[in-house]
């Protein structure tokens, strides 16, 4: 019964990463981890600083500064 259960979650999940491209994983996280830090600071503290930038303007900037 446990292995049963243990493949059916083991496929499930391989499921479920087969339709996630690299690409998605990596915005999705950033994006996650963006708003997270956003959320946990309180808005005077974010009032002196500079927005975060988004997933396609950090690729940007990454890209500029690996040439």
């Amino acid at each position: 019964m446990i292995r049963t259960a243990t493949l059916l979650l083991l496929g499930l999940g391989l499921l479920f990463l087969a339709g996630c491209t690299a690409d998605n994983v990596c915005h999705g996280l950033y994006e996650g981890f963006r708003v997270r830090n956003d959320l946990q600071s309180s808005p005077p503290e974010r009032a002196g600083k500079p927005e975060s930038p988004n997933y396609l303007e950090y690729e940007r900037l990454r890209k500029e500064q690996s040439r």
